[in-house]
């Protein structure tokens, strides 16, 4: 296989947003209405639309706005006056990020299949071993037997926050997103809910319906979850029916305003998606993100994203939050990917709050160009992370009575342990793996016996201020244990537990230090374990 040329490095060098004036967001406490006199609001502008009507899945609150300031005024002077406000929660900077791919063009030659053409380069989806002379066989997340159990549900909708889609790709028709509340092209907001011919979804860059990819990270990633699959057309997404919403956060530099990503955030849950993609991230934390991903968690959304390519362990965010699934990237030999698209500088990143891999290197997919090339390569947490998002769309259309914490264990606890290399992939939840490498047919299918198990804990408060409880219906009386163990593997609490249908243990108010924890509740039959963060 030659390599003809490097189209782009993934962006992860690309320029940070310059602008002439300085941009904030800010949070106003609840009950500011009473008292708005004492705030210039005229200098606001609100960073969620005011609907005109109330619509989808709850009210977007009317308390994050958007402060622009001159870049060469005095805007110390002025910030210090908002933070001094009493009627202010917080004023932050917008901050940029990234997506999080390497991407290289090549040239194949095609083969003979009887449905999805190239579906013999999807080595991630099954793995016979032939991709590369290093690949191991089965290193992948066992696509064709999750298949014979559900291809997917027209029920569940994808939010896909990224650089766009090519609209009209044939491996997407009848796969968009459609509001039906909405007339297209009229100028009318017609469902009221503060968008206007938002027909497929929303281009938070331009403020404008058009979502059109112009840099082909967005089609890629919309592939990998949702391309029709045994169509006789190129490549076979994970879901073959899911409903995928665009909306575009990435400018073509590959970069994003956090204010566009959790503005999109509020979208994709106010109209009806149930799981939201985010192959990107930055380095920034700001409340206004964490805010949208605990909008998202309130509103039983799933959020999943990539944890960044730079191999090392630096946070990311929103991968970072605790409230998100924080996805790596494997190789064809289940070995976490430490040399992304053959550049030795790029691996993918690790730390105490990844929780799962999925395979993300050499990863072919649709074109942003054109419906017949299928020369497109990616690499990077960008691709793993719409596998992994698939997956949980696939699981969730074929249980949608799943809770949104049951759909997170079944991800989790199915996952493959202890298949990559041994010095990193260590048995239990581990910071290079997280609970290990996915598995789709795994998630869809009951696990018993002595590993992990789906569904049913529950850990809280998370993120926790040292109080901790955890909960879980046994089903029958039985004895249990559970054990709290810090991220160097030392344990530092144990409870054993009398025989009795439900556990709930309360005892480790106080105990424990701000960091990461896996808590694990074991019996005779299951073993379930969950990630907590005190803070």
């Amino acid at each position: 296989m030659k390599i003809l040329a490097l189209i782009t490095l993934g962006l992860i060098m690309a320029t940070t947003l310059q602008a002439q004036d300085t941009r904030w967001l800010v949070k106003l406490k609840p009950g500011w209405e009473r008292a708005g006199a004492r705030l210039p609001m005229s200098s606001l502008q609100p960073l969620y639309p005011v609907r005109a009507a109330a619509t989808g899945r709850g009210a977007v609150a009317a308390e994050h706005f958007v402060l622009t300031l001159p870049a060469r005024g005095d805007i110390q002077s002025v910030l210090a006056e908002w933070k001094a406000n009493d009627l202010v929660a917080y004023v932050e900077r917008d901050a940029v990020g990234y997506a999080a791919e390497n991407s290289v063009r090549v040239s194949v030659g095609a083969e003979d299949f009887p449905d999805d053409p190239y579906f013999d380069r999807q080595w991630s989806l099954n793995n016979d071993g032939s991709f590369r002379s290093w690949a191991k066989v089965d290193a992948d997340v066992d696509m064709p037997e999750a298949w014979e159990v559900t291809q997917g549900s027209e029920g569940i909708t994808v939010a896909i926050l990224d650089s766009g889609v090519r609209l009209g790709h044939a491996e997407l028709t009848g796969r968009l997103w459609v509001n039906a509340g909405e007339v297209a092209d009229n100028g009318l907001d017609d469902d009221g809910n503060g968008y206007i011919d938002d027909i497929n979804g929303w281009n938070m860059v331009e403020e404008s319906p058009n979502v059109r990819d112009e840099i082909g990270h967005g089609t890629h990633v919309a592939g990998i979850i949702g391309a029709s699959g045994n169509n006789g057309l190129g490549y076979a997404g994970v879901d073959w029916h899911c409903k995928l919403m665009v909306l575009k956060v990435l400018r073509n530099d590959h970069s994003g305003l956090y204010s566009w990503w959790a503005k999109a955030i509020h979208y994709a849950v106010d109209n009806g998606a149930d799981i939201i993609n985010m192959s990107l991230g930055g380095t920034t934390e700001l409340q206004t993100l964490a805010d949208a991903v605990q909008y998202a968690y309130d509103h039983h959304v799933l959020v999943v994203a990539s944890m960044q390519n730079f191999n090392n362990d630096e946070i990311y965010y929103p991968a970072g939050h605790p409230l998100t699934l924080a996805v790596g990237s494997s190789d064809p030999d289940d070995r976490r990917s430490t040399v992304l698209a053959g550049l030795q500088e790029y691996g993918s990143n690790y730390g105490d709050h990844i929780d799962v891999v999925a395979p993300g290197n050499f990863i072919y997919g649709l074109s942003h160009v054109s419906d017949t090339d299928f020369g497109t390569q990616m690499s990077g947490t960008s691709q793993a992370a719409p596998l992994v998002t698939g997956i949980a769309a696939l699981v969730w259309g074929h249980e949608p009575g799943l809770t949104l914490e049951s759909l997170v264990q079944r991800l989790t606890g199915s996952a493959e342990d202890g298949v990559g290399d041994p010095l990193e992939d260590t048995p239990g939840w581990d910071r290079y793996y997280g609970y290990g490498r996915v598995n789709a047919y795994r998630a869809l299918t009951t696990m018993t016996g002595d590993g992990p198990v789906a569904g049913g804990l529950t850990l809280y408060p998370n993120p926790s201020a040292g109080t901790l409880t955890a909960f879980y219906d046994q089903g029958t009386a039985m004895a249990y244990t559970i054990t709290v163990v810090n991220t160097t593997g030392q344990v530092v609490r144990m409870v054993k537990g009398e025989a009795q249908r439900m556990i709930r243990e309360d005892g480790l108010d106080g105990q424990l230090a701000a960091g990461v924890y896996v808590v694990e509740v074991k019996n005779e039959t299951v073993r379930l374990r969950g990630r907590v963060v005190v803070r």
